[in-house]
């Protein structure tokens, strides 16, 4: 087999590869904190997979193409470029701004890095075989590859952003603090309840110390119902949280199914006024609170997770959930 054969065979390996990673992508396969945060950014309002997906397909659609027709290389080159420039700024963001990692974000920046190689040395191994003038052609293409590439980095960096609800903020505690803290409950648990009274205790040492998540981990279906309120006092209740949060659980005690009339006379003595989400607030917020339950491999509640950097600690139960294993566990990773 010729050296063009093996170049293009890879080619169209990295490029099946490219795709069948964005086609995953439309999974819950990747699981992981930085999958869930990166596919949360949109391309001036389009979903990321969506757009790696089409991308792909159009890539493949330039290799079919005739490679006499004049514009085929063209085409190919200014895709390739773009879908480059692209990629440094995913990658920019999940470093910098996300600060953890997607696998499949990573996979698809491969696949087009490779293909960015491969191309490079196809047009060099091209260009050395023809005269001056054709030289000239090639010589263009690989022009065209960094100006799509430049093009591409400038309008993925205006076009790639968080939409406004997807960056709500629903953490408490030191917002600059390395230590994260993790409480997985349900809203209808026994043992949650009983393990309220030692957060309550303990949070003025942790908010000091640690940036703090509630996440709902549902067990039971009705918990559900007090979902879309739990994550509106996270958001715009930060200053009377735990007391919104013992009145939702009060309520759960006597209505498993409570109307808004229910949540507005439960938390009227606070002097709160609720702030209804949207339903798409809350679905992305739903869907990051399952991956980080997927993350840390919470089965049951109530969970409490202490993480430092890639070190962390898991309390289960309320045998495990004291107030003195929570400091110490702290300690042991500070």
């Amino acid at each position: 087999m010729t050296v063009e054969r093996v170049l293009l065979a890879f080619r169209w390996f990295m490029t099946l590869a490219g795709l069948a990673l964005a086609l995953l992508s439309w999974t819950d396969l990747c699981s992981f904190s930085g999958c869930t945060d990166a596919h949360e950014y949109r391309f001036f309002g389009l979903q990321l997979h969506l757009v790696g997906t089409v991308y792909f397909v159009l890539l493949a659609i330039t290799q079919l193409l005739p490679a006499r027709w004049p514009l085929t290389g063209m085409l190919f080159s200014m895709l390739l470029g773009g879908g480059v420039g692209s990629e440094l700024v995913l990658i920019h963001l999940q470093k910098n701004v996300i600060k953890a990692w997607c696998p499949l974000c990573l996979g698809i920046a491969a696949a087009l890095f490779m293909l960015c190689i491969f191309s490079g040395i196809e047009l060099f191994r091209g260009s050395r075989r023809l005269s001056t003038m054709k030289r000239s052609w090639f010589v263009s293409r690989g022009l065209i590859l960094i100006a799509a590439l430049a093009a591409g980095f400038m309008v993925s960096f205006a076009g790639i952003k968080k939409p406004e609800a997807a960056g709500m903020d629903a953490t408490l505690g030191k917002q600059s603090a390395k230590m994260e803290i993790y409480f997985f409950s349900d809203w209808l648990c026994p043992i949650c309840i009983k393990t309220e009274p030692v957060i309550d205790a303990i949070y003025p040492q942790l908010e000091k110390r640690a940036k703090i998540y509630f996440i709902d981990k549902p067990v039971h279906k009705e918990s559900m119902n007090f979902v879309p309120y739990h994550l509106s006092f996270l958001v715009h209740e930060k200053g009377k949280y735990l007391q919104l949060r013992k009145a939702l659980f009060d309520l759960a005690k006597i209505n498993k199914n409570p109307t808004l009339e229910d949540v507005k006379r439960a938390i009227a003595p606070l002097g709160v006024t609720y702030k209804q989400l949207s339903f798409m607030d809350v679905s992305q917020m739903m869907a990051k609170s399952q991956a980080l339950s997927n993350e840390y491999k919470v089965t049951g509640t109530p969970t409490l997770v202490i993480r430092n950097g890639a070190r962390s600690k898991t309390l289960v139960g309320g045998r495990d959930i004291t107030a003195d294993n929570i400091l110490k566990a702290m300690k042991s990773l500070e």
